[in-house]
This record gives structure tokens, sequence and C-alpha cells, in this order.
């Protein structure tokens, strides 16, 4: 596959990811011209106050750097890394209206129009499921299509190559564990039992 179809299927997924979602969010930085994505757990990976090493780090020592380079840059609002919208919720009940629209064969036409309805940012774009199986595939090239138009839109608005962008590795699944207990601290001793209050 393509280099450029990565980059596609990658912005495709920052374009869907739900409206309210915050465990991952999707960014292009000018200065590198490079796509590159954070996620929530990426802020304590690179944490210079954070003293524990976690040894699921997907992170190589100089991606460390360049994440906290980038994300110190995030917290500065610096106008050189742009964020990779989103679909709202009016686009995504948009899109999924025309798709019905051009594909009112279906038997159960009610039920997919209370789902779009009902759109809420929160979905996974499917229909709950509903489209009968000849359906499902036009709806899977119909919504790449959309999505298409909108990266377009947006690259060209922001004067975005795709030939010549790149997309920053993206390895990371992380899992944290922390440790709630306090072992430098006693428990408070109990004076008299809980249950009486003089």
């Amino acid at each position: 596959m393509s280099d450029r179809y990565n980059k596609y299927r990658w912005l495709e997924l920052a374009f869907t990811e739900q409206v309210d979602r915050l465990n991952e969010s999707y960014y292009f930085d000018r200065r590198d011209n490079e796509f590159f994505s954070v996620f929530i757990t990426d802020f304590f990976l690179t944490d210079p106050t954070s003293t524990d090493t976690y040894s699921d780090n997907p992170y190589s020592k100089t991606e460390l750097e360049i994440l906290a380079e980038r994300i110190n840059r995030l917290e500065q609002k610096d106008n050189s890394i742009l964020n990779v919208p989103r679909l709202t919720i009016d686009e995504r009940k948009q899109m999924m209206e025309k798709f019905l629209e051009n594909n009112d064969r279906s038997s159960n036409h009610s039920e997919l129009q209370k789902i779009i309805d009902v759109e809420n940012g929160r979905t996974n774009l499917d229909f709950d499921n509903l489209l009968q199986d000849e359906s499902q595939e036009e709806w899977r090239y119909f919504k790449r299509d959309f999505i298409a138009q909108k990266i377009d839109t947006f690259c060209n608005l922001q004067n975005i190559n795709l030939d010549t962008a790149c997309l920053w590795a993206d390895k990371k699944m992380t899992t944290i564990i922390f440790n709630l207990e306090d072992t430098k601290q006693e428990a408070p001793k109990q004076t008299k039992p809980w249950w009486k209050f003089w």
C-alpha cells in the first residue's frame, strides 16, 4: 500500500473519531510537515515531574523527546501545530442522510432514519449494523468518499501536501498502571470504634 493511502486511512480515523472522545487527539505539525497523534497516556509518559519509568513505553528516547516537545508546543498554543478536525455531529448526520437518500431501497428505512436522528457524535458510524449486507459495502465506500472530500478540503485550506507530508510512527498502545498506595505514610490509628460518635 502506498504512503498516500496510509495517510488517508490515518486521516480517516482522525476525522471519524468520536466527537467528545479524549483518549487520542490528531494534529499536523507545519514545522516538521508531519501528522501525529497524542494519546492521553502520552502526557504521563512525557511528564518531566514523573519519577516512574513505564516498562510498556512504546517510544524510544528520541521519540519521547519529540513527543514531549510537541506536547509543550501544544500547551503553548503554537500556531504551527494544527488540530485535525473531527466530523461534527451535523456533518455525521449529513453524511448518513445523503447515503440513505441515495440508497432508499432498504426495508428498514424508518429505523435507519431514527439512528440518524439520534446521532450524537459518539457512534462508530455503522447504522447500528442494521444495513443489509449489500448496503454495508456501499456504505463503506460512500463514507470513505465523503470523508476523503473533507480531508481534501482540510488539506487544501491548510496548504498541506499529502505527497510530501509525513506520518509520525504510530505504534502506541500503552497501558499505565498507577500505584495509588502511599507506602511512606502509615494509616491513621483509630482511637475509638467507628460507630461511637462521642
